[in-house]
This record gives structure tokens, C-alpha cells and sequence, in this order.
């Protein structure tokens, strides 16, 4: 018993296979901790942007407008029919 302790003990210990012991392993780890916070964060900010009420915008309406003249007027017609 004490001897299988022993060896797996060492087994553990010579096998680097733990990424959290060497400086790629423990910037790996930080970034995937940053991308899953900003993730969540940002899935947060969605929801609550998508769940306020909107507003509508107001269109504008024209009113059509009616030419009440058939044809173009001249400017001194208008003046000589009214100085005779």
C-alpha cells in the first residue's frame, strides 16, 4: 500500500503535465477566465438593452400637396394686365 502511495506520489511530481505550473499554462488559464467573464458580461448587457422598451419614431407624414394653377405664369403678364 505504502509503496503504490509512494510511486503515484512521485509519478505525480516528475509528470509536468499540470499547465497551471508554467507561465503558458497560467496565461492560458487567465485569458479563457477573461474571455468567459467578458463573455457573460457582455451577453448581460445584451439582455438588458434588448428588454428596455423602444420608442417609436415618429414618421413624417406630408400632406400631398394640390397645384392649384394649370401652367406657368409669366411675371410681367401679370404686371402689364394690371398697370393698363
Amino acid at each position: 500500500m505504502k509503496k503504490t502511495l509512494i510511486l503515484l506520489i512521485v509519478v505525480a511530481l516528475a509528470d509536468s503535465g499540470c499547465s497551471h505550473l508554467t507561465k503558458s499554462g497560467r496565461q492560458q488559464a487567465a485569458y479563457a477566465r477573461y474571455v468567459r467573464r467578458s463573455s457573460y458580461a457582455r451577453a448581460k448587457t445584451q439582455k438588458k438593452f434588448s428588454k428596455r422598451v423602444k420608442m417609436p419614431t415618429p414618421e413624417m407624414q406630408m400632406e400631398p400637396t394640390i397645384a392649384t394653377s394649370t401652367g406657368p405664369q409669366s411675371v410681367t403678364a401679370g404686371e402689364d394686365s394690371t398697370s393698363q
